[in-house]
């Protein structure tokens, strides 16, 4: 055999083009069959992504839940002084808290900001739905009549703005503020105490004022307020003062002599003004002598702890 005719025969002994299609056929065949897992998966992988993404949108929100709306609040006008002096909690005229715009409602007390100033209230005009009420017992003539009429523990009893109208202010606890209206105008007034001269604890209040979240800083200074001595404004430092604070106890044993000790602190130049400064342009002030240990805000004594008096010693020093 020469080499052509092996040649010839072993190219013989491969597939014939029948065998060939039926091998490509084969082939495609088998491929196709992988296919299906692939579909399976991702019919599985969709549902799975789709919860995934689902339970994020329901999570998140906890973790980045938006803080409530802090309102902003703008005195249009400074009202003068009145010449009526009243002596809240029946203290002596030698310590009485002078001039004082007030109204009763709900067996609360509520002083008005600003000496009485009205307030633009225009992003958040009170609707008729608000309406709470209206002023209609003259708490002023009263107490300079020596309180005969009994205005002085009754709800809508008023030494300003007499005849206006009580409304829920949007974005305040109704505990910690209202609103006023008359002729037209608005007026904002704020937690001071109780008509029965009990003392709000100090916890309660600073939860209705929503203390924590709404200030912004703290001033330390002198009683009237002339002199600035220090400033808390890190968030940590104001909540560890309002967290000290809001477990100071109520002094109950307010007499005469408690009254003359805080007049005489006062007088001494040891009472400070510690104002807390909201986020909403106003302000709360809390009355600290630290010799007595003791603070005030409106018409409510409290026995700071010991915990306050150690972290703040250094803070209550006149120049």
């Amino acid at each position: 055999m020469n080499e052509k005719e092996l040649i010839a025969r072993m190219s013989k002994l491969g597939p014939s083009k029948k065998q060939k299609e039926r091998m490509l056929s084969r082939i495609l065949s088998q491929e196709a069959r992988k296919k299906p897992p692939l579909r399976r998966s991702v019919k599985i992988a969709i549902p799975a992504i789709g919860c995934a993404v689902l339970s994020m949108a329901l999570v998140f929100p906890v973790f980045f839940k938006a803080d409530p709306a802090i309102p902003s609040l703008t005195a249009l006008q400074q009202v003068q002084p009145t010449t009526f002096t009243v002596t809240p909690r029946s203290m002596p005229l030698s310590v009485s808290l002078g001039p004082l715009k007030m109204l009763n409602y709900n067996g609360y007390r509520y002083t008005f900001l600003n000496d009485g100033a009205p307030f633009d209230l225009t992003d958040r005009t009170p609707r008729a739905g608000d309406k709470l009420g209206t002023l209609q017992y003259d708490l002023k003539s009263d107490m300079e009549n020596g309180g005969k009429n009994g205005y002085a523990v009754l709800d809508y009893a008023t030494t300003y703005l007499l005849g206006g109208t009580i409304y829920q202010l949007q974005g305040y606890d109704p505990a910690f503020r209202l609103a006023v209206e008359h002729e037209g105008r608005y007026y904002i007034v704020q937690l001071s105490g109780r008509t029965d001269n009990s003392v709000i604890p100090a916890g309660d209040y600073a939860e209705a004022a929503e203390l924590a979240r709404l200030t912004k800083e703290i001033d330390i200074m002198n009683h009237s307020g002339s002199v600035q001595l220090h400033v808390l404004h890190r968030k940590k430092d104001i909540r560890e003062w309002i967290g000290m604070f809001s477990q100071s106890e109520t002094a109950v044993n307010r007499d005469r002599e408690a009254d003359e000790q805080w007049a005489k602190a006062q007088s001494e130049g040891k009472s400070y003004l510690a104002k807390l400064r909201l986020k909403d342009g106003t302000a709360i002030d809390m009355f600290v002598v630290p010799e007595l240990g003791m603070a005030a805000i409106g018409d409510n004594r409290y026995i700071l702890p010991e915990s306050f008096s150690e972290a703040y010693a250094d803070l209550f020093h006149n120049p």
